[in-house]
């Protein structure tokens, strides 16, 4: 898949988010990570791990 047309993939999954009324996530650094997987410098299941390691830390951070 080229980097355009996983541009087009995600901006289409966001906007069916939005239209759900949910919001994609804004972290900077995972966004970050999306443009790699954009880039085609990871894939799926490392752009994955990424994000649970985000919400793993997120909750962590709930219960301290």
């Amino acid at each position: 898949m080229s980097p355009e047309d996983r541009r087009k993939a995600f901006e289409r999954m966001v906007a069916r988010w939005e239209a759900r009324g949910f919001q994609f996530e804004s972290d900077p650094s995972f966004l970050e990570s999306v443009e790699d997987w954009i880039q085609g410098r990871i894939e799926i299941p490392e752009l994955r791990v990424i994000y649970m390691n985000l919400v793993r830390s997120r909750l962590n951070g709930l219960s301290e």
